[in-house]
Protein backbone atom coordinates (compact mmCIF):
# COMPACT_ATOMS: atom_id res chain seq x y z
CA UNK A 1 0.00 0.00 0.00
CA UNK A 2 1.37 3.16 -1.00
CA UNK A 3 1.54 6.24 1.63
CA UNK A 4 -0.22 9.27 1.26
CA UNK A 5 0.95 12.64 1.10
CA UNK A 6 0.04 13.63 4.51
CA UNK A 7 1.63 10.11 5.77
CA UNK A 8 4.75 10.86 4.15
CA UNK A 9 5.53 14.40 5.63
CA UNK A 10 5.00 12.73 8.75
CA UNK A 11 8.11 10.55 8.00
CA UNK A 12 10.28 13.54 6.61
CA UNK A 13 8.71 16.38 8.28
CA UNK A 14 10.88 15.84 11.54
CA UNK A 15 13.99 16.10 9.08
CA UNK A 16 12.64 19.39 7.14
CA UNK A 17 11.74 21.20 10.53
CA UNK A 18 15.42 19.96 11.76
CA UNK A 19 16.91 21.19 8.74
CA UNK A 20 15.10 24.18 8.52
CA UNK A 21 15.81 25.37 12.24
CA UNK A 22 19.42 24.23 12.38
CA UNK A 23 20.61 25.43 9.04
CA UNK A 24 18.53 27.40 7.02
CA UNK A 25 17.20 29.70 9.45
CA UNK A 26 20.91 30.18 10.59
CA UNK A 27 21.94 30.94 7.30
CA UNK A 28 18.75 33.75 6.55
CA UNK A 29 19.76 35.20 9.63
CA UNK A 30 23.15 35.35 9.20
CA UNK A 31 23.05 37.23 5.87
CA UNK A 32 20.58 39.25 7.11
CA UNK A 33 22.76 40.83 9.97
CA UNK A 34 25.51 40.57 7.70
CA UNK A 35 23.93 43.95 5.57
CA UNK A 36 23.66 45.79 9.28
CA UNK A 37 25.88 47.79 11.22
CA UNK A 38 24.87 46.01 14.06
CA UNK A 39 26.94 45.66 17.21
CA UNK A 40 25.75 43.97 19.99
CA UNK A 41 27.75 46.36 22.77
CA UNK A 42 25.42 48.83 21.71
CA UNK A 43 22.04 49.07 21.50
CA UNK A 44 21.58 51.22 18.64
CA UNK A 45 22.93 49.74 16.19
CA UNK A 46 21.34 47.38 13.68
CA UNK A 47 20.58 49.58 10.39
CA UNK A 48 20.56 48.35 6.98
CA UNK A 49 24.00 49.58 5.28
CA UNK A 50 23.64 46.94 2.56
CA UNK A 51 27.13 45.93 1.17
CA UNK A 52 29.15 48.18 3.51
CA UNK A 53 30.96 45.38 5.75
CA UNK A 54 31.50 43.64 2.56
CA UNK A 55 33.61 46.67 1.36
CA UNK A 56 35.44 47.24 4.48
CA UNK A 57 36.57 43.70 4.59
CA UNK A 58 38.05 44.21 1.27
CA UNK A 59 39.32 47.37 1.97
CA UNK A 60 43.32 47.26 0.89
CA UNK A 61 45.10 46.47 3.88
CA UNK A 62 42.40 45.09 6.25
CA UNK A 63 43.15 41.99 8.63
CA UNK A 64 40.57 40.27 6.70
CA UNK A 65 42.77 39.96 3.88
CA UNK A 66 45.97 39.32 6.07
CA UNK A 67 43.52 36.41 7.28
CA UNK A 68 42.33 35.15 4.10
CA UNK A 69 45.75 35.21 2.59
CA UNK A 70 46.35 32.93 5.57
CA UNK A 71 43.99 30.60 4.95
CA UNK A 72 44.87 30.12 1.74
CA UNK A 73 48.81 29.93 2.13
CA UNK A 74 47.75 27.29 4.95
CA UNK A 75 45.57 25.48 2.38
CA UNK A 76 48.11 25.49 -0.42
CA UNK A 77 51.02 24.18 1.77
CA UNK A 78 49.07 22.12 4.29
CA UNK A 79 47.14 20.12 1.98
CA UNK A 80 49.49 18.82 -0.90
CA UNK A 81 51.38 17.61 1.92
CA UNK A 82 48.57 15.71 3.38
CA UNK A 83 47.46 13.99 0.69
CA UNK A 84 51.11 13.37 -0.69
CA UNK A 85 52.38 12.17 2.85
CA UNK A 86 48.78 10.70 3.51
CA UNK A 87 49.70 8.89 0.14
CA UNK A 88 52.71 7.20 0.87
CA UNK A 89 52.00 6.08 4.00
CA UNK A 90 48.45 4.76 2.82
CA UNK A 91 51.00 2.55 0.15
CA UNK A 92 52.80 1.46 3.21
CA UNK A 93 49.93 -0.05 4.91
CA UNK A 94 48.76 -1.72 1.79
CA UNK A 95 51.78 -3.53 0.66
CA UNK A 96 52.03 -4.60 4.53
CA UNK A 97 48.58 -5.43 4.92
CA UNK A 98 49.57 -9.32 5.73
CA UNK A 99 52.32 -8.06 7.97
CA UNK A 100 51.86 -9.29 11.52
CA UNK A 101 50.14 -6.19 13.92
CA UNK A 102 49.77 -4.27 10.78
CA UNK A 103 46.44 -3.46 12.17
CA UNK A 104 48.08 -2.41 15.50
CA UNK A 105 50.12 0.29 14.24
CA UNK A 106 47.59 1.61 12.00
CA UNK A 107 45.33 1.64 14.96
CA UNK A 108 47.94 3.80 17.07
CA UNK A 109 48.64 5.64 13.77
CA UNK A 110 45.45 7.39 13.54
CA UNK A 111 45.34 8.48 17.37
CA UNK A 112 46.31 12.24 16.96
CA UNK A 113 42.82 12.35 14.97
CA UNK A 114 40.73 11.15 17.81
CA UNK A 115 42.14 14.45 20.05
CA UNK A 116 39.79 17.36 20.44
CA UNK A 117 41.62 20.25 18.15
CA UNK A 118 41.74 22.36 21.12
CA UNK A 119 43.57 20.08 23.10
CA UNK A 120 45.74 19.26 20.65
CA UNK A 121 46.43 23.04 20.13
CA UNK A 122 47.17 23.38 23.85
CA UNK A 123 49.73 20.08 24.13
CA UNK A 124 51.45 21.32 20.74
CA UNK A 125 51.83 24.78 22.71
CA UNK A 126 53.53 23.45 25.32
CA UNK A 127 55.79 21.50 22.88
CA UNK A 128 56.87 24.25 21.01
CA UNK A 129 57.03 26.12 24.06
CA UNK A 130 60.41 28.65 23.01
CA UNK A 131 61.75 28.83 26.98
CA UNK A 132 59.94 25.36 28.31
CA UNK A 133 59.22 23.36 25.03
CA UNK A 134 60.65 19.65 24.57
CA UNK A 135 61.21 20.49 20.95
CA UNK A 136 63.64 23.18 21.49
CA UNK A 137 65.15 20.52 23.89
CA UNK A 138 65.57 17.78 21.57
CA UNK A 139 66.99 20.84 19.64
CA UNK A 140 69.54 21.52 21.63
CA UNK A 141 70.62 18.26 22.14
CA UNK A 142 71.53 18.25 18.53
CA UNK A 143 73.55 21.13 18.69
CA UNK A 144 70.74 22.92 16.47
CA UNK A 145 69.64 26.84 17.60
CA UNK A 146 66.55 27.12 19.23
CA UNK A 147 63.22 28.20 17.16
CA UNK A 148 60.67 30.45 18.18
CA UNK A 149 58.10 28.40 16.86
CA UNK A 150 55.44 30.24 17.46
CA UNK A 151 56.63 33.00 19.04
CA UNK A 152 57.77 34.75 15.60
CA UNK A 153 55.87 35.93 12.88
CA UNK A 154 58.08 34.13 10.50
CA UNK A 155 58.19 30.79 12.15
CA UNK A 156 54.51 30.99 13.42
CA UNK A 157 52.55 29.76 10.40
CA UNK A 158 54.66 26.80 9.38
CA UNK A 159 54.46 25.46 12.91
CA UNK A 160 50.92 25.94 12.64
CA UNK A 161 51.26 24.25 9.25
CA UNK A 162 53.76 21.36 10.82
CA UNK A 163 50.68 20.73 13.53
CA UNK A 164 48.06 20.52 11.30
CA UNK A 165 50.05 18.07 8.88
CA UNK A 166 50.77 16.12 11.75
CA UNK A 167 47.01 15.62 12.92
CA UNK A 168 45.33 15.31 9.93
CA UNK A 169 47.41 13.24 7.64
CA UNK A 170 46.45 9.79 9.71
CA UNK A 171 42.75 10.69 8.53
CA UNK A 172 43.74 10.87 4.62
CA UNK A 173 45.87 7.91 5.40
CA UNK A 174 41.89 6.00 6.51
CA UNK A 175 40.38 7.46 3.35
CA UNK A 176 43.31 6.27 0.44
CA UNK A 177 43.96 3.05 2.51
CA UNK A 178 40.18 2.65 2.02
CA UNK A 179 40.47 3.20 -2.03
CA UNK A 180 43.62 1.15 -2.43
CA UNK A 181 42.01 -1.96 -1.11
CA UNK A 182 39.13 -1.59 -2.60
CA UNK A 183 41.16 -2.06 -5.74
CA UNK A 184 40.47 -5.63 -7.33
CA UNK A 185 44.34 -7.50 -7.39
CA UNK A 186 42.74 -9.11 -10.97
CA UNK A 187 43.39 -5.88 -12.12
CA UNK A 188 46.82 -5.71 -10.42
CA UNK A 189 48.06 -9.63 -11.83
CA UNK A 190 46.69 -8.62 -15.38
CA UNK A 191 49.17 -5.62 -15.22
CA UNK A 192 52.31 -8.08 -14.13
CA UNK A 193 51.55 -10.10 -17.12
CA UNK A 194 51.53 -7.54 -19.52
CA UNK A 195 55.56 -6.42 -17.87
CA UNK A 196 53.90 -2.97 -16.27
CA UNK A 197 56.37 -1.47 -13.74
CA UNK A 198 55.62 -0.29 -10.32
CA UNK A 199 54.73 3.16 -11.64
CA UNK A 200 52.34 2.40 -14.44
CA UNK A 201 50.54 0.30 -11.93
CA UNK A 202 49.88 3.83 -9.55
CA UNK A 203 49.88 6.05 -12.64
CA UNK A 204 47.26 4.12 -14.47
CA UNK A 205 45.60 1.62 -12.13
CA UNK A 206 45.89 3.39 -8.85
CA UNK A 207 45.59 6.96 -9.23
CA UNK A 208 42.50 7.02 -11.56
CA UNK A 209 40.64 4.24 -9.26
CA UNK A 210 40.95 6.52 -5.80
CA UNK A 211 40.67 9.72 -7.84
CA UNK A 212 37.07 10.22 -6.12
CA UNK A 213 38.36 9.51 -2.62
CA UNK A 214 41.35 11.65 -3.33
CA UNK A 215 38.73 14.37 -4.25
CA UNK A 216 36.65 13.86 -1.07
CA UNK A 217 39.94 13.68 0.76
CA UNK A 218 40.64 17.39 -0.36
CA UNK A 219 36.77 18.73 0.06
CA UNK A 220 37.04 17.66 3.48
CA UNK A 221 40.54 18.68 4.33
CA UNK A 222 39.43 22.26 2.45
CA UNK A 223 36.61 22.73 4.49
CA UNK A 224 38.46 21.69 7.91
CA UNK A 225 41.61 24.36 6.85
CA UNK A 226 38.80 27.25 6.14
CA UNK A 227 36.89 26.30 9.35
CA UNK A 228 39.88 26.29 11.50
CA UNK A 229 39.67 27.70 14.67
CA UNK A 230 40.35 25.55 17.82
CA UNK A 231 44.14 24.97 16.76
CA UNK A 232 44.74 28.81 16.07
CA UNK A 233 42.71 29.97 19.46
CA UNK A 234 44.90 27.26 21.90
CA UNK A 235 48.38 28.08 19.99
CA UNK A 236 48.58 31.54 18.80
CA UNK A 237 45.32 33.58 19.37
CA UNK A 238 46.03 34.76 15.71
CA UNK A 239 49.46 36.40 16.20
CA UNK A 240 52.25 36.97 16.76
CA UNK A 241 51.17 40.19 14.93
CA UNK A 242 48.18 38.43 12.87
CA UNK A 243 50.78 36.44 11.32
CA UNK A 244 48.40 33.39 12.38
CA UNK A 245 44.98 35.29 11.27
CA UNK A 246 42.71 33.15 9.80
CA UNK A 247 39.11 34.17 8.23
CA UNK A 248 37.13 31.35 10.84
CA UNK A 249 39.14 33.50 13.77
CA UNK A 250 38.80 37.06 12.35
CA UNK A 251 34.90 36.51 12.26
CA UNK A 252 35.05 35.38 16.23
CA UNK A 253 36.98 38.07 17.30
CA UNK A 254 34.83 40.68 15.08
CA UNK A 255 31.56 39.35 16.97
CA UNK A 256 32.81 38.20 20.14
CA UNK A 257 35.66 40.27 20.86
CA UNK A 258 34.59 43.17 19.57
CA UNK A 259 30.91 42.95 19.25
CA UNK A 260 30.62 43.67 15.39
CA UNK A 261 28.10 41.06 14.93
CA UNK A 262 27.78 42.64 11.35
CA UNK A 263 31.19 42.39 10.51
CA UNK A 264 31.44 39.01 11.88
CA UNK A 265 28.74 37.76 9.85
CA UNK A 266 30.20 39.04 6.77
CA UNK A 267 33.22 37.62 7.02
CA UNK A 268 31.81 33.57 7.90
CA UNK A 269 29.48 33.95 4.90
CA UNK A 270 32.75 35.00 2.45
CA UNK A 271 34.18 31.93 3.99
CA UNK A 272 31.35 29.84 3.47
CA UNK A 273 30.87 31.20 -0.03
CA UNK A 274 34.94 30.11 -0.61
CA UNK A 275 33.95 26.78 0.86
CA UNK A 276 30.97 26.28 -1.40
CA UNK A 277 32.91 27.38 -4.62
CA UNK A 278 36.22 25.17 -4.37
CA UNK A 279 34.37 22.74 -3.39
CA UNK A 280 31.98 22.18 -6.24
CA UNK A 281 35.03 22.71 -8.17
CA UNK A 282 36.75 19.78 -6.85
CA UNK A 283 33.39 17.45 -7.25
CA UNK A 284 33.16 18.20 -10.89
CA UNK A 285 37.30 17.43 -11.18
CA UNK A 286 36.27 14.32 -8.94
CA UNK A 287 33.43 13.63 -11.96
CA UNK A 288 35.55 14.30 -15.02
Amino acid sequence: MQATSRQKFFFIGPAIIYLLASSVFPLIYSLRVSLTDLNIARPQTGSFVGLINYIHLFTPGSLFLKAMYNTFFITLIAIPIEVALGYLIARLFYTARSVKGISILRTIYIIPIMVTPLIFGLIWSYILNPLLGIMNYILMLLHIPAQPWFGDPKTAIYSIIGVDVWQWTPFVVMLILAGLLSISQELFEAAEVDGASWYHKVLHIEIPLIKRVLGIALIIRLMDVFRMFDLIYASTKGGPGGSTEVMSFFAYRESFNYYNTGVGSSASLIALGLIIFFSTLFVKFSRE
